[in-house]
């Protein structure tokens, strides 16, 4: 039985931010000809999206040691960074690695090697060439005989060079031809090569911050401008409650100014973790009694701790987390706070990722429909968020002076090592929270301690950028066996697996309690439900599902057919490891199912059976069935980390669907003419729905 999976494209950015250099007044700017001196601008080619920022004063301090670490000295650090101010841009990299751009030239880049855990710097031809007008024995140099040569060649040399050292190719006319790194013993690996040519230096004039504001100040104001008109057009058009998302980070802090700007006040609606750096949750409370504005918090609890040692570590192929700390909550919060819409200002960003540059700047979210949102600086660049923090003096969550470029889950996998290390350094109570965690699971599933100190657990399976530094570290064979990570981790742990074309038999080592398919068996839309002497029967059109003391064997029809079991697999599993997020309670369109507390232990159970519309809403949105069942249950069921991927699966726009199928038979049952004056809200039948959907 195969398991069609869909193939993955390479995904280039829809949107880009291009950035411009003054020569004059030796500045960056976002439009090509500067507003003061009139000069034409020069554009700087950035790494794709283009969300540069201006460097602050700690990004200096890390040039400062990553160059000192590089080089064993300060001298020529003055002159690599130049008279303007930086501005940095991420570039691709494993880990974290931003271009530095000064005087209008690229100088290098700062990157953080995950390896060797500290922050580096790698000089481009420019910034060799800076250095070296003020000391010439700064760098190693050693001579190449060919004329060119290729990333990676390996170049042989009597000079005794320490491990991991940057050294300059020079060719035999003493010119700078190219960058490698010393492997020791000899020998230089080939990172770049420059060819012959004297680039461009850079500009020489002296500016500063100040200047880049002055500069860009009459770009900002037409910026500004159209954010505020498009929220006042948007609140003015669309007459509901006005609410403004935030985060304690820049951006929202931004899209919340500028409302606040136009004499509106919105009521602040803070999406609690309970996971965030105390500074984040500080931030909201100062920015908030600032401004005298109602807040209201969508609160996680301590459900990500209770959650962590059931579902296993979050990766970034695996993420629970989202669903219980952050989503749950918020449909929740909203669907009690605001029952009947809101317009909610966020401050989402197209250049974050590329899921926001797909998205635009009015949209709906599906956990919290009721909200209408909009993105008042959705084309910004970190770059405008930061002139305009720094033009309107606001108070900024203060992580930012502390390194951080990302505010949120401090723990979160999408983390670079750079980030994470960076959170151990400052917070060290949390993070020995959260390394209890790891270790929990690291002796549980029995892994190397590199999956800890090296950040492996930020994937659950096998992925190229964990493969790759697992390889380096000699642990790839353990970190990499997910069948028996999968295996420790299933609770029910399942046995054995046997398919062939007409069947599928599913084992598992402890006894089936009959209770999870009989209070919610209606979700997955049998034709009928039956018990029979052995266990339970589920029966389908051309096929049934039988239910054992220790076994469930689907007997298909098709090949389409193995859905119904991996729907039975997410009943069974989010019964058995529910912790009470009620997600699918929340989402419910017809009130159908209940979470009840028994005995200390949380259950999904089916207390209206007549007005469930097995729609599956609550299987979409449980973060057991849809995340832990898809990413842990499914592959040992399908033998592959990708079935999650699989053709043959239900997605939302058909869930979608069926609700949306519903609602339009609600209004038509609830408008059509009635022989008396009974009023009342009629929900559909059952049969009318079903054949309706059909």
């Amino acid at each position: 039985m195969s398991c069609d999976v869909a193939v993955n494209r390479r995904i280039v950015w829809p949107k880009i931010k291009r950035f411009y250099w003054c020569p004059y007044c030796n500045v960056p700017l976002l439009e090509p000809t500067c507003p003061i001196c009139k000069s034409k601008a020069i554009r700087i080619p950035l790494s794709d999206p283009g969300d540069a920022r201006i460097a602050l004063e700690r990004d200096y301090n890390i040039l400062r040691n990553a160059y000192i670490y590089e080089f064993s000295t300060e001298r020529g650090i003055e002159s690599l960074v130049g008279n303007s101010v930086a501005l940095l841009n991420k570039a691709p990299y494993y880990d974290e690695m931003k271009e530095v751009y000064v005087d209008g030239v690229q100088v290098g880049r700062l990157y953080y090697d995950p390896f060797l855990k500290t922050w580096r710097f790698r000089l481009s031809k420019v910034g060799a060439l800076r250095v070296l007008d003020v000391d010439k024995d700064v760098i190693e140099k050693i001579a190449v005989e060919k004329k060119h040569y290729n990333h990676m060649d390996v170049i042989r040399t009597d000079k005794e060079i320490d491990e991991h050292k940057q050294v300059l190719l020079i060719n035999a006319s003493g010119n700078i031809v190219g960058l490698g790194y010393s492997r020791g013993k000899g020998r230089i690996m080939v990172h770049s090569w420059w060819g012959e040519g004297d680039p461009f230096k850079g500009f020489e004039r002296k500016s500063e911050l100040i200047d880049v504001i002055k500069v860009n100040s009459e770009y900002m104001n037409i910026v500004e401008a159209k954010a505020k008109k498009f929220v006042a057009l948007t609140a003015e058009k669309i007459s509901k409650p006005l609410i403004a998302s935030f985060s304690g980070g820049k951006d929202s802090l931004v899209a919340l100014h500028i409302a606040l700007s136009l004499g509106l006040e919105p009521i602040v609606l803070f999406n609690n973790t309970s996971i965030e750096l105390p500074e984040t949750v500080d931030t909201v409370y100062r920015i908030t009694a600032q401004y005298g504005l109602k807040l209201i918090e969508a609160s996680a609890g301590d459900m990500f701790w209770r959650s962590v040692y059931e579902f296993g570590v979050p990766g970034r192929d695996y993420r629970w987390c989202c669903k219980i700390c952050k989503l749950t909550p918020l449909a929740r919060t909203v669907k009690n706070s605001w029952p009947l819409g809101g317009l909610n200002i966020v401050g989402q960003r197209a250049f974050e990722s590329l899921d926001r540059a797909r998205s635009p700047s009015l949209w709906r979210l599906r956990w919290a429909p009721q909200l209408i949102n909009i993105s008042p600086i959705n084309e910004w660049s970190q770059f405008e968020v930061w002139l305009y923090i720094l033009k309107h003096k606001l108070y900024v969550n203060p992580l930012y002076y502390m390194g951080y470029e990302r505010i949120g889950c401090f723990m979160c996998p999408a983390s670079t090592l750079a980030e994470l290390a960076l959170v151990e350094q400052t917070h060290s109570n949390q993070w020995s929270q959260w390394l209890s965690v790891l270790e929990y699971w690291r002796n549980r599933l029995d892994l190397p301690k590199e999956w800890i100190t090296y950040g492996l657990w930020r994937w659950n399976a096998p992925a190229r950028y964990r493969t790759i530094m697992a390889k380096r570290l000699g642990v790839e064979q353990r970190v990499n066996d997910w069948r028996k990570s999968f295996n420790e981790m299933a609770k029910p742990r399942i046995r054995k697996v046997i398919k062939n074309e007409n069947a599928v038999s599913i084992y598992f080592e402890n006894k089936v309690e009959y209770e999870f398919i009989e209070k919610q068996y209606t979700i997955v839309n049998p034709v009928s439900f039956s018990r029979c002497a052995t266990g339970i029967v589920l029966h389908y059109n051309g096929s049934y599902i039988i239910i054992n003391d220790d076994e469930i064997v689907l007997k298909l029809s098709k090949e389409e057919d193995i859905e119904k079991i991996v729907d039975v697999l997410k009943l069974m599993y989010r019964w058995e490891l529910c912790v009470g997020c009620r997600s699918c309670e929340v989402n419910c369109p017809t009130h159908a199912i209940k979470v009840i507390e028994k005995n200390g232990k949380t259950r999904p159970e089916v207390q209206k059976p007549s007005t469930c519309i097995r729609c599956k809403l609550c299987l979409y949105n449980c973060p057991i069935s849809e995340v832990y069942v898809e990413h842990i249950i499914v592959p040992l069921l399908f033998d592959n980390t990708e079935a999650w991927r699989r053709k043959s699966r239900e997605h939302h726009n058909e869930v979608l669907k069926k609700i949306k199928n519903f609602i339009k038979l609600q209004i038509t049952k609830n408008t059509a003419p009635r022989k008396t004056q009974d009023k009342s809200f009629e929900i559909p039948s059952l049969t009318d729905f079903l054949s309706l959907d059909q």
